[in-house]
């Protein structure tokens, strides 16, 4: 049954959270406790019963499935251009695979298992909370590595969210979730990152999901699971709310939480295709249904404010179009007050359009909206030749011969949406312009999907003579003006 407003708007608001360090601290400690007290059963024969190890087997099975881009789950996928993406560069060879909250190893042996009938390698390494945990765990895995040298496993223990992102909590930021320290070791470092059974006793979710898109590589997945599905989860956080403080997300609450991660949904598994997986009849009666929601990391998160700039193209620093090879075009910071001290220094994805004349004489390229790769900044690679104040650097994605001439001078519109990476400095002009090609391919590539593609905006209208020139409602006038807008839910 579809969902109303309001009953979204309740499911959103779980969500959200203004948890300090402080009661994060509290938490971790109470879970940490806990744990510890229960190493012993969990890493009995009694914790993970008979019925139980098919629903384990289906979780890791279908998460290395996707991980290596096959399975019914890829090819179902509803993003097309994702979904080719991933079957056209079908894996292989070995995958490193984060465990979050690892326990004493429950996974490990399916791992394994799914593995060797994938024909793949995995160094996996698991983390937990509970030292006692993962002393186990690393007894456990020794003995299974004993019997299957080619894989490699080794756990740590350490909270996810503070271990990776370098803070207890990830504060919302202009341009997604902030990320204190980040640790260089599991920064973009894995294929997989797995939160099995676990992921309602994290306080955060936004913390816990802006970890684990910062340690996947591009095109990795990421995996939110649990053998006995989000009854059981409700049923603990009903009993002990304490530790048990937030339940599995529902499908509206999956789309929330990846709208500003670098993240896209691929898969949410029902107990009809584990029926199927497991070769289990019909009778559903006394089977359990596990729950698997997955994504897969892409190069571009979404920003959760739209930036709209209008103003004249700059000449610049020289180093436009002919020096970098695309066509370029420069609105320096003065152009708009103060309003590009808010935006972070980084490399940022929209659509830009160059006014002109509604007659017939308007130059070639003029009044077409193009897609752009935008960095904001100062341009840091080209050292004594920095710019003296931050600009916006609009790179064009046009084929040669699009645009007619430079455009210095004339009027362009340019609206952010979104973010792909934060400016740095590079080693040299080649490793730049590698990096901007970079980003042209997935600017290109983001922009023609789901969420982006779905946008649409009177901002880029094409001005007629004797129209009202556009002026951003924050600030500016006819001359140069901007203007922030909450983004939309584009769902």
């Amino acid at each position: 049954m579809k969902k109303g407003r309001k009953e979204k708007e309740a499911e959103k608001a779980m969500l959200r959270s203004n948890i300090t360090d402080k009661e994060t601290e509290f938490h971790l400690n109470h879970q940490r406790e806990v744990f510890d007290e229960m190493s012993t059963f969990f890493n009995s024969e009694e914790a993970t019963p008979e019925d139980v190890k098919p629903l384990l087997q289906f979780i890791a099975k279908r998460a290395l499935s996707e991980m290596i881009g096959c399975g019914e789950s890829v090819e179902n996928c509803t993003n097309a251009s994702l979904r080719e993406k991933m079957l056209r560069n079908r894996k292989t060879g070995k995958f490193s695979v984060l465990d979050v909250g690892c326990g004493t190893g429950a996974l490990f042996p399916f791992y394994l298992e799914a593995a060797d009938e994938l024909g793949i390698e995995l160094d996996i390494v698991g983390l937990d909370l509970s030292e006692k945990m993962v002393k186990c765990a690393n007894e456990n895995a020794r003995e299974m590595i004993k019997e299957n040298k080619k894989h490699s496993i080794q756990c740590q223990v350490g909270d996810f969210v503070e271990f990776v992102t370098g803070g207890k909590v990830c504060r919302e930021t202009f341009v997604g979730f902030e990320c204190r320290r980040i640790n260089e070791d599991f920064e973009e470092n894995f294929d997989a990152v797995v939160i099995n059974a676990l992921f309602g006793n994290f306080i955060d979710p936004n913390s816990v999901v802006a970890a684990a898109a910062t340690s996947l590589k591009n095109g990795g997945v990421f995996v939110i699971s649990h053998p006995l599905g989000s009854d059981f989860v409700q049923k603990l956080n009903n009993d002990n709310p304490l530790m048990v403080p937030n339940l599995l997300p529902t499908r509206y609450q999956q789309e929330v939480l990846e709208q500003y991660q670098p993240l896209t949904r691929l898969n949410f598994a029902t107990i009809n295709e584990h029926l199927k997986d497991n070769n289990i009849g019909d009778d559903k009666a006394n089977v359990s249904a596990p729950y698997f929601a997955s994504y897969t990391k892409v190069p571009c998160r979404m920003l959760k404010n739209l930036v709209r700039l209008r103003g004249p193209v700059d000449q610049g620093y020289g180093r436009g179009g002919k020096k970098l090879g695309f066509p370029t075009a420069n609105l320096p910071s003065s152009l708009f007050s103060n309003a590009l001290t808010t935006i972070p220094n980084g490399v940022y994805i929209g659509w830009a359009m160059v006014e002109g004349s509604s007659s017939d004489e308007c130059r070639k390229g003029r009044n077409i909206i193009h897609k752009a790769v935008v960095n904001v900044g100062y341009s840091p690679t080209f050292e004594g030749e920095e710019n003296k104040e931050k600009i916006v650097e609009a790179h064009l994605i046009v084929k040669d011969g699009v645009i007619e001439g430079d455009f210095y001078g004339e009027t362009m519109r340019l609206e952010l949406i979104g973010f792909l990476r934060p400016e740095k400095r590079f080693p040299s002009f080649a490793d730049l312009i590698a990096a901007i090609n970079n980003d042209v391919e997935n600017a290109k590539t983001s922009l023609s999907d789901a969420p982006y593609s779905l946008y649409g905006s009177k901002f880029h209208q094409v001005p007629l003579d004797g129209d009202k020139v556009w002026v951003g409602i924050t600030g500016g006038d006819a001359h140069a003006s901007f203007e922030f807008e909450k983004t939309p839910f584009w769902k």
